[in-house]
């Protein structure tokens, strides 16, 4: 029996890559007479993976998108294309054609059946087809009973604890998707489905931006052992992959046993699996597509609202203006501009071309990673003035929404056919959230021992998912009538 060394191993990856950039060198002898989109030059060989920005790179590619002038910025590692997509003309035209492409993600991790992850195909268009089933415009109005109760716990759960507000965010989303898909009702605290599903969903946030692990770059690095120096990322993606194959199966199992005991409770499991897998030419295949459909909601759903209902509170707490004029006229400007303002997912998911382009007189080769900068779409100072400022205003016109101003979720929610099914959905439970918490609540600074107002820093936590880190605030019922108000939506359930 052959046995490798270490050595042997470092030796064997080395010649791997320099073999790929000997490939691609030639490769290029043969494209078009068109030039790559603009970019820091790199050096040889390992390409530009000195310059990937570690941190909030968003803001580095919007910076280099003007210091370069041009909407594409092309980064090189190891002979691998990564293109940042930085309009919003140019991610509607360049991703509609492309497929996301994350080894670590898909492979490793065991994403692959996500929705957003999953390569165009019949799976996914059929995915896709059993979301709209039950989130469609329409659809979703079925849905806000549940919205409801859980915005109101979370009204109760504010009032009881206003420290805690990102806590009981989480618990809101992930009980009213719990409900929703599954007709499962949530612990209070420290729920195994929740902390199963936010684990798996970590994964999402640690390797879904450009870059972020070599092995999207090189995905020959997949086959390399998790005992080989380096490889720590396959430690990582089999703990992640627990937890994403309980996200997907265990939830599932439970309300199959419960339609073979003969309940049949409303939510998007029973009503999917009674219109799509009953009668299906091929019920196993469409269980698997609806199964992946209902996995696909937490994924698409609760970071989400998470992320977008924490800047919210963060706006409210450092523009007490604003929060008495929203609590007069202007619900919906306030939804939008917290989408708008800190974008959940500053970087779209990365996809793949899977042929030689030419888009803007750029060359764009087969495999080249797409990157949308939601981010600097979102801050796009030609159309929203002062983008660092959170102004609900900007969509405003003579007391009126402003059908003018770009709608953020033209951006928010991803692009073309990649763009969230669930975004319907989202939208209403955050419009229900934040209207429902501005009716009952003043939301203001918190007080410190010494009696001063505490100012929140405004800084998030950076990654694929961004999230406001913690900060305090003091959430007071507006009235002793809306506190008793707020108690009695526990008979509303």
């Amino acid at each position: 029996m052959i046995t490798l060394s270490l050595l042997d191993f470092a030796a064997c990856g080395l010649a791997l890559i320099l073999v790929r950039w000997l490939y691609i060198r030639q490769t290029r002898k043969r494209r078009p007479n068109v030039p790559h989109p603009p970019g820091p030059p790199g050096l040889p060989i390992i390409g530009n993976l000195r310059d990937m920005p570690k941190y909030r790179g968003w803001f580095t590619y919007q910076r280099w998108s003007r210091e370069y002038g041009s909407d594409l910025i092309r980064l090189n590692i190891f002979g691998s294309n990564i293109v940042v997509v930085n309009s919003l003309e140019a991610a509607l035209d360049l991703l509609e054609r492309r497929s996301p492409e994350m080894t670590m993600l898909n492979e490793l991790c065991g994403f692959a059946w996500g929705l957003a992850f999953q390569r165009y195909g019949n799976f996914w268009r059929d995915a896709r087809r059993a979301f709209h089933h039950d989130f469609n415009p329409d659809s979703v109005r079925k849905f806000r009973p549940v919205e409801e109760r859980a915005a109101y716990q979370f009204l109760r759960n504010l009032l009881e604890r206003p420290l805690d507000v990102m806590e009981h965010l989480r618990h809101m989303a992930g009980s009213e998707i719990m409900k929703i898909a599954y007709a499962i009702d949530v612990k209070g605290k420290d729920d195994p489905y929740i902390l199963t599903a936010e684990h798996a969903v970590e994964s999402i946030s640690a390797t879904t931006n450009a870059g972020s692990y070599l092995v999207d770059i090189l995905p020959f690095l997949k086959y390399i052992p998790e005992w080989f120096p380096g490889a720590k990322f396959q430690k990582e993606a089999r703990m992640w992959r627990e937890s994403v194959m309980k996200m997907l199966h265990v939830p599932y199992a439970v309300i199959k046993q419960r339609m073979a005991d003969g309940d049949m409770p409303e939510c998007a499991a029973t009503s999917l699996l009674e219109g799509l897998v009953k009668n299906a030419r091929d019920p196993a295949y469409m269980e698997d597509v609806v199964m992946a459909t209902l996995g696909s909601m937490y994924t698409g759903g609760a970071d989400t609202t998470v992320s977008a209902l924490g800047s919210f509170f963060l706006a409210m707490v450092l523009n007490p203006d604003i929060q008495v004029k929203a609590q007069q006229e202007i619900d919906h400007a306030l939804v939008k501009e917290s989408l708008r303002w800190n974008p959940v997912v500053p970087l779209d998911v990365p996809h793949r071309s899977t042929a030689d382009d030419v888009y803007s007189g750029y060359f764009l080769p087969k495999d080249t990673l797409v990157v949308a900068n939601s981010w600097s779409i979102l801050h796009d100072e030609e159309v929203y003035p002062d983008p660092l400022t959170f102004n609900p205003d900007r969509f405003i016109k003579d007391g009126k929404m402003n059908p003018e101003v770009r709608d953020p979720a033209a951006a928010a929610f991803g692009f073309g056919r990649r763009i969230c099914p669930g975004r319907f959905m989202a939208y209403e439970s955050m419009w229900i959230a934040i209207a429902s918490t501005l009716a009952v609540f003043n939301i203001t600074k918190a007080l410190g021992p010494d009696g001063k107002p505490i100012t929140p820093t405004g800084e998030y936590e950076w990654g694929f998912l961004c999230y406001p880190k913690p900060f305090l605030l003091h959430a007071s019922p507006r009235s002793p009538e809306h506190e008793a108000l707020i108690r009695a939506t526990n008979t509303l359930e």
